[in-house]
């Protein structure tokens, strides 16, 4: 547990990347990012009758790895082949969760597979969400501090 403790704590500090590049002054954490993610599981997975449980823990593990290597932007992440961040993920998502008890570290590494394999409705509810949280924090940001929003995809 206390590996996860740090892990969580680390992603506290972490700031997005891709908005420290952007030049936005006290950008989101990744946990923040994560917290926000799980909200709006929450409600889009109980308005369209999915398992909200799974959505939310999905929500919540699906960046953890980045207590490790980091909050890495799209387009750095494209220049790893997938199959291989991936392992790296898996690998860090396996060490994170091994102090706890093994029906649940088993859980979460289950969980965590199904999002990045989008197997579920709720895994590719928690990759659309994703991208919807990062729109509308550019948004939101692109109103408070005029960034541009042409690297995020958003005209």
């Amino acid at each position: 547990m206390k590996t996860l403790v740090s892990a969580l704590l680390l992603l506290k500090r972490l700031p997005r990347t891709g908005w420290l590049e952007e030049g936005v002054k006290n950008p989101e954490s990744v946990a923040s990012h994560s917290y926000s993610l799980a909200v709006m599981a929450m409600a889009e997975a109980e308005a369209r009758g999915l398992d909200v449980c799974k959505a939310v823990k999905m929500a919540l593990l699906h960046d953890l790895a980045e207590s490790y290597t980091g909050d890495l932007t799209p387009a750095t992440k494209k220049k790893i082949p997938k199959n291989i961040f991936h392992q790296v993920e898996r690998a860090i998502i396996r060490e994170l969760v091994s102090s706890l008890p093994p029906h649940i570290a088993q859980q979460y590494t289950e969980l965590y597979e199904e999002y990045l394999e989008r197997r579920t409705p709720e895994a590719r509810l928690v990759h659309r969400l994703d991208r919807r949280e990062l729109v509308e924090e550019a948004l939101w940001l692109n109103k408070r501090q005029k960034i541009s929003l042409n690297r995020f995809g958003i005209a």
